[in-house]
């Protein structure tokens, strides 16, 4: 499993934190992980969609090599109750109090 928000996602919540608004070098250009699986004869798939991960799981169960399943994760969710926007907000806030 590889969770992929395209980020160097807690150095952007640092980022965002103390100097909100002046993000630096914390994108990815992640490479072509399904393709690299299957270039060692693994089973490779990303899954965008929660609905869509058990059929990917079953899929590289079945497929009896090593897997690699690509889960594609929205960049601004930090935590399940936390967002790089909502951090950057109180950032903000904080900075004109």
């Amino acid at each position: 499993m590889i969770a992929d928000n395209g980020l160097y996602g807690t150095i952007r919540m640092h980022q965002e934190r103390e100097y909100p608004g002046r993000v630096s070098a914390t994108v990815l250009k992640n490479p072509d992980f399904v393709a690299y699986a299957r270039a060692f004869g693994g089973f490779g798939a990303v899954v965008e969609k929660t609905a869509d991960f058990p059929k990917a799981f079953q899929a590289a169960q079945k497929s009896g090599k090593p897997a690699v399943i690509q889960l594609k994760i929205d960049p601004d969710a930090i935590t399940p109750a936390m967002t790089l926007a909502k951090i950057g907000a109180a950032a903000r806030a904080r900075q004109k109090a």
